[in-house]
């Protein structure tokens, strides 16, 4: 489990109309939110569980909505029937409605704001930020991980592609998987750098993330 404070706000056009997703923690793929609406005079906050691919689907449904200026997306709470739904009309009104808190529990809250479409690219920009934490569920991700936020030869992992290393993952995972010893890691990982990569690299960094490497269960 990875712990996260950070609060994604939906920017609206009243101060008495706010939508809000509080981040508490990352369990493998899964999310959890506190969500805060504040909407008619009612403020109602409940948890709200979504995994990543949600969240991904969420934020490409968006990025089109916004191009074709049409479309509807939805973000469903996976413990309940709560809900938030998205929708972009041609004149660039963005109408955001659904429920906060599931319909069994005592305080939940059925909301709808209006807005327009700049409100759309620093939520996305939010979300996007909340995708790079990672939780890997098994070794092959977790060494695949490493490689991309602490091995990262190239210095891109604020910028580049998520997959921009995943072709030497294979390599590393085998070697992890047949008990290679740290220097066989680390020199593995530098012949990569300067040879595969073709950059200067550092046999001394490379030994740092052998180290997380062979320390994985």
């Amino acid at each position: 489990m990875i712990k996260i404070d950070d609060i994604i706000e939906l920017k609206t056009n009243s101060e008495t109309e706010r939508l809000s997703f509080a981040t508490r923690y990352l369990v493998q793929i899964n999310y959890t939110f506190d969500l805060a609406v504040l909407y008619n005079g009612y403020s109602v906050t409940s948890h709200f569980c979504v995994r990543r691919d949600q969240i991904q689907k969420l934020c490409s449904d968006l990025t089109t909505m916004k191009k074709a200026m049409s479309g509807t997306t939805t973000l469903d709470d996976n413990d309940s029937d709560a809900s938030v739904n998205f929708q972009i009309k041609p004149n660039g009104e963005v109408v955001v409605f659904g429920q906060v808190g599931g319909s069994y529990e005592k305080h939940h809250l059925k909301f709808k704001f209006h807005t327009d479409q700049t409100c759309i690219e620093p939520l996305l920009s939010d979300f996007h930020k909340l995708l790079k934490f990672e939780e890997p569920t098994n070794l092959y991700e977790a060494i695949d991980l490493i490689l991309w936020k602490d091995w990262d030869p190239i210095g891109i992992n604020d910028i580049a592609p998520r997959d921009e290393y995943q072709g030497y993952t294979p390599a590393i995972f085998n070697l992890k998987s047949n008990g290679a010893d740290k220097e066989t890691i680390a020199k593995t990982l530098h012949q990569i750098e300067t040879v595969a990569i073709g950059v200067v690299g550092s046999i001394e960094h490379c030994r740092q993330v052998a180290d997380k490497i062979i320390k994985l269960k």
